[in-house]
């Protein structure tokens, strides 16, 4: 313990003997000194006289409480100074004894000590007042000089030490505190509240707390005040807490100013202006303090107290005027699951204003429970959000905020997430521009109101799809593979199809709707990027707001102030209004112009919110700093739904409404939304993989290995593709690559095997060159044909070449003009 707390404070364990030592010496002195006294020659004497001086002046001083501040270091400083008043008397009686032994001799020591016998004298007179002050002091020093014992009676302990301290161990300060207790407080005859003994359970350097025990049936009485008169503490620093019954009491008494009586710390500022009486946090309390080196702030845990069921989440701003902070970025709140908890953060500056480059595509990549970093959280952690969950599915996601707040690159943050991740991105963008990085990596852009409309017709079908699989082979959770992706819809400026006055409302939020009701458990989530998260905003739909905004993540940037009223936040982000983020760290400027002053320009808070996905924490964090994500783009791998069947009539089912019949809007051509398509058989697959790579002209056969061909066919290898192969091979459609006579093990040519007795090369005439005719079929089956394509296929010369394209131009098979690459462009298909 500090002893320049206080002066009678111990700081360090002494023996119990020690203490009593000095009592026996401070008793003993006067009677020693008067029958040694007379024996003393001159040199002795003057030595003798010339250290009690000293001593005398040194006790004098201690009993007038003239000692130096220094002297509290000495040795045994504390008992000398309890036991000041005893010691003072025996320094007078023991100078009396030394005077008259040294000054008469024998003859006058004697009478000293033994004149009492000649009452009623004057030396007898003297002698008994002599003799009543040497025994003064060991009637003061009486607790100190008898052994300590353990009391037997009913009415409480009658020892004023509770817990005594055997000879053998030192007295800690610990000790030392209940000893004092227990000469003043609990002591049985004199104690200002007799038998209410302390137990010492905390000691620091700062504070010690402990409980006080009353006898049995009878209640603590005692007051702080009273402590404070026994240690030298203020009354405030005291404190005082009921105990498991009446008669058990906790204390604490602190030896420093306590944090909580200091404004300038969070724990003073918490109770002297929001916890008090009528304040904004009245009825609760501060546990946990610690100091935040991220902020250089403090941070703590808020919590209700015994008078309240739940915390009431304040409004920021008063929190942050309660408080006494002038910058709103200066303090965070964060909800925690314990209706009970919250977080407060006091900073001296936010980490997130430098904001934080983007590091890599690493933080991007998923965990094992789907989550992904979008930036720094103000607590040092990163801020997550969930893409998909190994239970429940994927998960949806809205980013809301006005122009300016950091919305679009939040939301290239997440499509670039789903990108790396693997996932079959369908954008629409009904303003047209908002973010080109994301139609780079998106299997289907739809940019403009009516594009964007068939960018989620389009995702439409793919999910009833999936509907439709699921249902027949009774898949219950979702499991991604590279033939069957996750595939989010990412919808940016959600109110220019969902507002109120959108042209195509009625279509989008019957998609909309759908996807947020089905989407999750089948891996098709829906982003929304939107300024406002009103109702109205969202095609007014229930569903749509319930199942995207209560089930999935939400990242607020800076938004309207009307949307801290009209809609009501997720429980986790309680506290959290995304209103309260200014447009600059900081905007004030001076009062008076200086012209010699430069002026000091704000720093936009682009990027900052909220942002948490459903039971996490929601907390202040600012996204990543990513100007332009083309570079971590793999334009050579955009993930595409490979399991939708419709693929590839995507652009016409783009134009028609999935509205069902009778509800279509004005001017959509009808289409009521039937079951999808059969999924493609593995033997469909094979052929329709081996025409595409086959040949153009049919000249030669074009063998894939079987691993090859599992992969162009998006087939897992194995059984499948082995039973399906051999099936092709027996109905003649495939067969197997032959060399030297004998086959080549697991590669497959399309279509029946040559006859190798037939010259399979084109049949010319004499003069070497192809006939016209044959190579005009050649030109309507691939549809597209250049002077040098002939010329290497067929061994035409050029002139030859020249009169064939100029016969197909003339039938109207190609254009008469060549394109940018000396091809011609094929204006009509001849029936065959």
């Amino acid at each position: 313990m500090n002893q320049n707390t206080s002066p009678h404070t111990p700081t360090a364990p002494r023996a119990a003997s020690t203490e009593r030592a000095i009592a026996v010496v401070t008793t003993a002195a006067p009677i020693a000194t008067g029958i040694l006294a007379p024996l003393l020659d001159g040199s002795a004497a003057f030595t003798a006289a010339v250290a009690y001086g000293g001593a005398a002046g040194f006790l004098a001083a201690n009993y007038m409480g003239r000692l130096p501040s220094g002297a509290a270091h000495l040795p045994a400083a504390d008992i000398v100074h309890a036991h000041r008043s005893p010691l003072f008397i025996s320094t007078l009686t023991t100078g009396t004894a030394l005077a008259i032994g040294t000054l008469t001799g024998p003859a006058g020591a004697d009478a000293l000590m033994s004149g009492a016998l000649t009452l009623p004298s004057i030396p007898g007179i003297v002698s008994l007042g002599w003799w009543a002050a040497v025994a003064l002091v060991p009637l003061k020093l009486r607790n100190v000089l008898r052994q300590p014992r353990t009391p037997h009676s009913e009415h409480g302990p009658t020892n004023p030490t509770p817990n005594p301290t055997p000879a053998s161990r030192p007295a800690s300060a610990a000790d030392l505190i209940a000893q004092r207790w227990g000469h003043h407080i609990s002591h049985p005859k004199t104690g200002t509240h007799r038998g209410q003994i302390l137990t010492v359970a905390t000691l620091t350097p700062t504070r010690w707390a402990g409980i006080i025990s009353a006898p049995t049936g009878t209640s603590v009485t005692v007051t702080p005040a009273t402590v404070s008169s026994v240690y030298e503490i203020p009354t405030e620093w005291i404190t005082m807490k009921p105990g498991s019954h009446a008669g058990e009491r906790l204390i604490t008494a602190n030896l420093t100013t306590p944090a909580e009586l200091d404004p300038s710390t969070l724990a003073g500022a918490w109770k002297k202006w929001l916890a008090k009486t009528n304040g904004l946090m009245t009825g609760t309390h501060l546990e946990n303090i610690q100091d935040d080196p991220n902020t250089g702030g403090q941070v703590a845990v808020v919590v209700a107290g015994d008078n309240l069921d739940r915390l009431r989440h304040p409004d920021r701003m008063d929190l942050v005027g309660a408080l006494r902070i002038s910058n709103p970025l200066l303090v965070s709140y964060e909800p925690r699951q314990n209706p009970r908890e919250a977080v407060i953060r006091v900073m001296d500056h936010n980490p997130l204003e430098q904001g934080a480059p983007f590091p890599g595509i690493h933080v991007l990549k998923a965990n094992a429970n789907g989550y992904i970093q979008l930036g720094p959280g103000v607590s040092g952690f990163p801020a997550r959000i969930q893409l998909h969950d190994p239970a429940l599915g994927a998960q949806h996601v809205i980013v809301a905020g006005v122009t300016g707040s950091g919305k679009g690159g939040t939301l290239q943050l997440i499509a670039l997430a789903h990108h790396v991740n693997g996932s079959a991105i369908i954008y629409a963008d009904p303003k047209g521009s908002s973010n080109p990085a994301i139609e780079k990596m998106a299997a289907y852009s739809g940019l403009g109101p009516d594009h964007a409309l068939g960018a989620l017709r389009i995702w439409y079908h793919g999910l009833q799809h999936r509907v439709a699989e699921s249902a027949a082979l009774g898949m219950k959770n979702f499991k991604p593979s590279p033939q069957r992706p996750w595939a989010p819809l990412i919808l940016d400026e959600a109110s220019k199809l969902l507002g109120e006055n959108a042209e195509h409302r009625k279509e989008a939020t019957f998609i909309v709707n759908a996807g947020a009701t089905l989407g999750r458990s089948l891996g098709m989530p829906v982003i929304l990027a939107n300024q406002l998260m009103q109702l109205a905003g969202l095609g007014g739909d229930a569903a749509i707001r319930d199942n995207i905004m209560y089930g999935g993540a939400l990242v607020l940037l800076r938004s309207d102030s009307t949307q801290k009223h009209l809609v009501d936040l997720p429980e986790n982000f309680a506290g959290c209004n995304p209103a309260d983020i200014p447009p600059a760290w900081s905007g004030e400027r001076d009062m008076v112009y200086d012209p010699n002053a430069p002026l000091d320009d704000p720093k936009r808070t682009f990027g900052l919110a909220f942002a948490a996905s459903p039971g996490a924490h929601a907390e202040m964090m600012r996204n990543w700093i990513l100007e332009d994500a083309t570079c971590y783009i793999d334009t050579d791998n955009v993930t595409v739904p490979a399991d939708w069947p419709f693929w590839e009539q995507r652009h016409e089912l783009a134009t028609r409404s999935v509205l069902p019949d009778g509800d279509n809007q004005a001017g959509q051509m009808p289409f009521a939304a039937a079951p999808a398509p059969k999924p493609a058989s593995a033997d469909e697959k094979i052929i329709k993989s081996l025409q595409e790579s086959a040949d153009p002209l049919g000249i030669e056969v074009i063998y894939r290995d079987k691993a090859r061909i599992a992969q162009l066919a998006r087939l897992e290898p194995g059984s499948t593709v082995d039973n399906a192969l051999t099936r092709l091979v027996k109905a003649g459609k495939i067969h197997r690559q032959t060399e030297n006579g004998k086959e080549v093990r697991g590669a497959y040519g399309l279509g029946a095997a040559p006859d190798t007795d037939q010259d399979d090369a084109p049949q010319t005439d004499d003069a070497g060159n192809l006939p016209v005719a044959e190579a005009t079929e050649m030109v309507i089956v691939q549809q597209y044909c250049s002077g040098a394509f002939l010329q290497r296929k067929f061994r035409l010369n050029w002139a030859d070449t020249q009169t064939i394209l100029a016969r197909l131009a003339t039938d109207g098979v190609i254009d008469a003009q060549p394109n940018n690459d000396g091809g011609h462009t094929v204006l009509q298909q001849p029936n065959t």
